[in-house]
C-alpha cells in the first residue's frame, strides 16, 4: 500500500513534439498606422527577450520548489538465508533519516526565495529595456523614413541639376568642371539614398523581431509625440535612489543575497553528516531485536572546505560585480546628460541655420524670377537647404534616442518619464 502511494503522487511523462515549421501571430494590422504605445505594448507582449525571461522566471520557481523540499527518509532490508536444518532466515528492516539535512534547510530556502526576487527583478528589467527599445526602434524607423524622403527629395533636385547641366554643356554655356561637380553631387545624393534605405531596411527587421512578426512585414507607423527634455530633477532624484529603484541592480542585489546565503549553508555544511534510524530484526535462531543506527561522517579530508571556497569567492565576485554595475550606471547618466546638452546647442543652431537658409531659398527664388540670380545658384541655395534639413532631422533623432537611453538608465518611462508601475 505505502508503494502504491507512492506511485500515485509520481508525475508522469507527457510527450511534447518540437514543430515542424515556425509559427507567427496573425493579430496585426499593417495598414492602420500604429502609435508609440501600440508598438510598446505588443513588444511586451510578445518580444522573444520578455518570453525567454518569462520563462528563466519559471525555472527559478521550479528551483524554489525542489530547494523547498527535504530529503526523502531510507527503508532498507536484507535477509540471510540459513545453510544448516534447524535456523530460520534471518532479515534486518531499518528506517533511517539524514538529521543533517535539516541544519541547513532554512540558509537554502532563503537563498531560493532570494534567487527567485533575483529572476522577477531579472524579468522587470528586460520588460524596462523591451520596452524603451521599442520606442526607440520606433523613433527610428520614422525618423529613418523621414529622412529618406528628404534625400530622396534632394536626389530629384540633383538630377534636374544634371540634366540642366549637361544641356547647358552641350550650348557651351558653362565649363566642364561645372557640369562634372553637379554630376558628383547627384551621384553622392543616390549613394546616400542607397545607404538610408538600408538602414531603414534593418531597423525594420528589428522591429519585426521584436514583435514577433512575420519576416518582410511592413508596418505603418503613425508619427511619434514629440519629444520634450527629461527634468533635470527627475534625473538627479533617479541618481539619488538608482540602486533602490532599477530593476537590473535590485536583481543584483537580490542575487548577492542569494550568494550570501549559499555561503552561509557551506558553512553549515562543515557539520558531519548524520543519520539516524531505527532497525528491527531477526537472526537465524529466530530471535529478535531492535535498535538504532547511527551514521556519521568523519570531516577529515573533505569538510566542505572546497564548496565554502567557492561560495565565499562567488560573494566576492557579485560584490564587486554590483559596485561595478552601480558605478558604471552614474557614470553612463552623466556622459548622456552632458551629449544632451551638446545636442541641444547643436540642433537650436542646426534650426536657426535651416530657418535662414530656408529664407535665403525663397528670396533668391523670386529673383531668379526677374533674372536678377542665375539658376545654377538658386539650385545650390536649394540643395543646401535640403541638406540642413536632413541634418537637423538626424540631429532630433540623435537626441530623442539619447533621452531614451536616459529614461532607461534611470528606470523611467520613456514615454510619459514617469517611473516604472
Amino acid at each position: 500500500m505505502a508503494l502504491l502511494a507512492t506511485l500515485c503522487g509520481c508525475a508522469s511523462y507527457v510527450p511534447k513534439p518540437l514543430q515542424a515549421a515556425p509559427a507567427w501571430p496573425d493579430d496585426i494590422a499593417t495598414t492602420t498606422p500604429l502609435t508609440v504605445d501600440q508598438v510598446v505594448e505588443r513588444a511586451l507582449t510578445h518580444s522573444p527577450d520578455v518570453r525567454r525571461a518569462e520563462r528563466e522566471l519559471g525555472i527559478a520557481e521550479a528551483r524554489k520548489y525542489a530547494d523547498g523540499l527535504l530529503p526523502d527518509p531510507q527503508l532498507s532490508f536484507s535477509t540471510d538465508r540459513p545453510g544448516a536444518a534447524g535456523f530460520v532466515p534471518a532479515f534486518m528492516v531499518g528506517l533511517s533519516y539524514e538529521v543533517s539535512a535539516l541544519i541547513d534547510h532554512p540558509a537554502k530556502q532563503r537563498g531560493a526565495t532570494a534567487a527567485l526576487e533575483k529572476q522577477q527583478f531579472a524579468l522587470q528589467w528586460t520588460k524596462w529595456q523591451v520596452a524603451n527599445h521599442a520606442y526607440a526602434l520606433y523613433v527610428t524607423n520614422v525618423s529613418l523614413a523621414r529622412v529618406k524622403a528628404e534625400v530622396a527629395q534632394l536626389t530629384v533636385h540633383h538630377q534636374v541639376a544634371d540634366d540642366h547641366m549637361r544641356r547647358a554643356l552641350a550650348r557651351g554655356d558653362v565649363t566642364r568642371d561645372t557640369a562634372v561637380q553637379t554630376e558628383t553631387a547627384y551621384r553622392d545624393s543616390l549613394q546616400r539614398l542607397d545607404t538610408l534605405e538600408q538602414d531603414h531596411l534593418k531597423a525594420q527587421q528589428e522591429l519585426d523581431a521584436m514583435l514577433d512578426l512575420q519576416p518582410g512585414t511592413h508596418l505603418t507607423l503613425a508619427t511619434p509625440p514629440e519629444a520634450y527634455d527629461v527634468p533635470s530633477d527627475a534625473v538627479h532624484d533617479a541618481l539619488a535612489i538608482l540602486g533602490q529603484r532599477r530593476p537590473d541592480l535590485l536583481a543584483l542585489r537580490a542575487g548577492y543575497s542569494e550568494q550570501d546565503e549559499r555561503y552561509r549553508a557551506a558553512l553549515l555544511g562543515q557539520f558531519p553528516r548524520l543519520d539516524i534510524g531505527l532497525t528491527r530484526g531477526r537472526d537465524t535462531s529466530a530471535i529478535y531485536t531492535s535498535g538504532i543506527a547511527v551514521t556519521v561522517t568523519l570531516p577529515l579530508f573533505n569538510g566542505n572546505r572546497g564548496n565554502i571556497a567557492v561560495e565565499k569567492t562567488t560573494r566576492e565576485s557579485l560584490y564587486e560585480e554590483y559596485t561595478q554595475r552601480l558605478k558604471d550606471a552614474h557614470v553612463a547618466v552623466h556622459n548622456i546628460v552632458s551629449n544632451l546638452d551638446l545636442l541641444s546647442h547643436q540642433l537650436r543652431n542646426a534650426r536657426s541655420m535651416e530657418l535662414t537658409l530656408d529664407q535665403t531659398a525663397k528670396q533668391a527664388g523670386i529673383a531668379q524670377a526677374r533674372g536678377d540670380v542665375t539658376l545654377p545658384t538658386l539650385m545650390d541655395l536649394e540643395s543646401r537647404l535640403l541638406n540642413q534639413r536632413i541634418a537637423t532631422a538626424k540631429l532630433e533623432n540623435a537626441a530623442l534616442l539619447q533621452q531614451v537611453e536616459l529614461c532607461t538608465l534611470t528606470g523611467v518611462s520613456a514615454i510619459d518619464h514617469q517611473p516604472p508601475q
